[in-house]
């Protein structure tokens, strides 16, 4: 039966509240869909509105949630769609947030050896108290961007108004690129050793949930790669970590206590080079007493939140507050 007839005979089912009869036409629907996709299956395959909108309306008209969780748990078993390839694809984002020291970011690009689809930039020097002036960071970055890499086909600026922070900005990067399988997240101050990101690319598979570390411990999240189905099953970046640290040790305690869902890839090949080329970080703290002082705020609200039982319930009670209260800037 086309979609469309099904459609009908559940909402005719459903205005004669023969719920039991619409259950059952549902979950026979579910199944067979589910039966029919491919192995890796397409986006258009997986987008079914008129099955969406009738689960929605049995819901709706009969308080039944059930078959709603059941598509989830389908949705979550289903996937990722993209084939296994032996060709030597682009690295499909380099997400990088940076609030100054934009030669920082130029040592960084100058230090790629793989391809890159899209440098995806997110510019946290903005002020909406100040839209007519540009920072002097969003000028180098536009040259920047004009300049260009023979490495790298595209090159993105995200302006926000203020300083997202760096959860924030990780999930700005993440959420603007659905379609990439995995995405290369750098901070602005590390290089890259020669030959690393051939190998991380290589031990990646994109149909699983994988997160691999380029740095060791306690840097292990100055550069990483994260594959789709890992933020799709751990969720993204805790914001409320802001503007920096700690979010790191949130998301390290969620893949550990993912063990079988999550793949934690040993990234061991790497550390030794990268460790010995990245021996300095915080770039950002060092260069500005400001941010230093500033720091000292956030990162003690930070580590309180971290120890919070409202964190590990993912209470969402005092987003604001805390935001308030941590944001770097100088105004009251």
């Amino acid at each position: 039966m086309k979609s469309n007839k099904r459609a009908e005979a559940i909402q005719d089912s459903l205005a004669a509240q023969r719920f039991t009869q619409a259950h059952t036409q549902l979950v026979g629907w579910l199944r067979e869909w589910v039966a029919e996709l491919d192995a890796c299956p397409a986006r258009d395959s997986l987008r079914q509105p008129e099955l969406w909108n009738a689960l929605a309306a049995y819901a709706d008209l009969s308080g039944d949630c059930s078959l709603n969780e059941r598509f989830w748990q389908l949705m979550d078993r289903l996937p990722a769609p993209w084939a296994p390839t032996e060709e030597r694809l682009p690295i499909p984002v380099l997400g990088v947030p940076i609030l100054n020291q934009a030669h920082l970011l130029r040592r960084l690009m100058e230090s790629l050896d793989y391809p890159v689809d899209v440098l995806a930039i997110v510019d946290n020097s903005s002020d909406c108290s100040r839209p007519e002036a540009p920072s002097a960071l969003s000028n180098e970055l536009n040259r920047i961007k004009a300049e260009g890499h023979p490495l790298i086909r595209s090159i993105l600026i995200a302006r926000p108004f203020v300083n997202l922070g760096v959860a924030a900005s990780w999930n700005l990067i993440l959420t603007s690129f659905p379609q990439a399988p995995y995405a290369l997240i750098a901070n602005h101050d590390i290089r890259f050793a020669p030959g690393v990101l051939a190998s991380a690319v290589q031990r990646l598979d994109c149909r699983r949930a994988q997160f691999l570390s380029l740095l060791p411990p306690p840097n292990s999240f100055s550069g990483f790669l994260i594959t789709c189905r890992c933020w799709d099953q751990l969720g993204l970046f805790d914001p409320n970590f802001h503007p920096a640290y700690c979010e790191d040790l949130d998301y390290r305690d969620r893949i550990c206590a993912s063990a079988g869902i999550v793949d934690h890839l040993d990234g061991s090949f790497s550390y030794s080079a990268m460790a010995t080329l990245n021996s300095i970080h915080s770039a950002t703290i060092a260069s500005d007493d400001r941010y230093f002082q500033h720091n000292q705020i956030s990162h003690a609200l930070n580590r309180l939140w971290y120890h919070s039982e409202r964190r590990l319930r993912r209470d969402p009670r005092g987003y604001w507050r805390r935001l308030w209260l941590a944001e770097w800037r100088d105004t009251p």
